[in-house]
């Protein structure tokens, strides 16, 4: 099957993470093709789609919405698979929190997502600027010290084991021309 992974990211950890699920998907015998939906001027060629964005001030970055707002139509009743990248999923009860209250249910609504999960991240203290901490200390639920969440959380077996889960699911798709 033809796939796009598509990601929006910040600091360059969604694009890592992508390039992880692409290489999943193209060992599972997928015609897979990673790239920044910033690039992407259309995607009717793509039969299944596996996309993810950081989360920036509790929110998909904007490029990521405005790729889904342009081409809700293209991606129809294809099936999608959706990860976010939030560091947000430390802390206690986080991983519930980012999926009650980070995805956007408006578009979710009018796409079939038949898989979506919250990956914990990277996170460069020294990396990020002053408006970007206040955003994260404005969201920081007071459980641990913020220091502890400067580093390289990827999970790279739970990222791996939901992206092998997606390329299954996804051989058993019938999709609609």
């Amino acid at each position: 099957m033809k796939v796009l992974v598509g990601y929006a990211t910040v600091h360059g950890s969604t694009a890592e993470v992508a390039q992880r699920i692409g290489n999943v998907l193209t060992q599972r015998g997928h015609n897979v093709t990673v790239a920044d939906v910033k690039t992407l001027t259309h995607v009717d060629e793509y039969e299944g789609f596996v996309l993810g964005s950081a989360i920036e001030a509790g929110t998909w970055l904007p490029e990521f919405k405005a790729f889904l707002k342009a081409f809700d139509t293209q991606l129809g009743d294809k099936p999608i698979y959706l990860w976010v990248n939030c560091i947000r999923v430390l802390e206690e009860y986080g991983m519930s929190h980012v999926m009650d209250f980070y995805m956007v249910p408006d578009l979710l609504k009018k796409l079939n997502v038949r898989s979506r999960t919250a990956f914990a991240g990277k996170l460069d203290l020294q990396a990020v600027d002053w408006d970007e901490r206040w955003s994260l200390a404005a969201r920081y639920d007071g459980h641990a010290w913020p220091s502890n969440f400067d580093g390289d959380f990827r999970d790279w077996d739970k990222i791996d084991d939901w992206a092998t889960a997606a390329a299954n699911d996804l051989q058993a798709v019938v999709v609609k021309s």
